[in-house]
């Protein structure tokens, strides 16, 4: 077994969010060259941007969906609303997001304070043929429609398959939080 398929395991990414692992990692950049790896903790404020995505077996003509989802909404012991889902993404051009349509634009990780550390999942699913969704565009300003989400559902629904790729990093409660949360609006009263 690949460390990439036991941390996932480890870490219980399955079965919480995926029933198998995906085959592959799928590289996470951050601003300042902070590289998202198989768990490592990271902060609220280092994470607030959009990361740089890549994948090294990307096919260019091929067409893929992009998922940023914490199964740990409120806590990882009473997850009651699992998953938040931070962003996605679909019809990406050979893994050029940047020329993706966004269904949901990013937010950073922003667990509640006192919740611990929330694990925040990176998963990458090549699409069969370009598609036409059904989703709601969300805005990085409201929580509306994040919460509950199901990235095995919504994989089922669009006929994704399993991901090929995916990463994951950790992050708990810090200054920069409150600061999302204002800009989320109703956001705190999620939780």
């Amino acid at each position: 077994m690949s460390d990439f398929v036991r941390d996932m395991r480890n870490h219980k990414i399955v079965p919480d969010v995926v029933p198998v692992p995906p085959d592959s990692l799928l590289h996470v950049v951050y601003p300042g060259g902070l590289r998202v790896n198989l768990g490592n903790v990271l902060t609220p404020t280092e994470v607030k941007q959009v990361p740089e995505v890549s994948w090294p077996a990307a096919e260019p003509g091929a067409y893929y969906t992009l998922i940023m989802t914490d199964p740990d909404a409120p806590s990882r012991t009473a997850p009651k609303f699992r998953e938040w889902h931070h962003w996605l993404v679909m019809n990406i051009p050979g893994l050029d997001v940047a020329h993706g349509e966004t269904l949901s634009d990013y937010i950073g990780a922003a667990p509640p304070r006192k919740t611990g550390l929330h694990r925040y999942v990176f998963l990458l699913y090549r699409q069969n043929e370009r598609i036409y969704y059904k989703e709601s565009r969300l805005s990085n300003r409201s929580t509306q429609g994040r919460g509950k989400f199901s990235t095995q559902k919504f994989a089922e629904r669009y006929e994704l398959g399993l991901p090929v790729a995916g990463n994951f990093f950790q992050a708990q409660f810090d200054d920069y939080v409150p600061k999302l949360y204002r800009q989320l609006g109703h956001f705190q009263n999620a939780f």
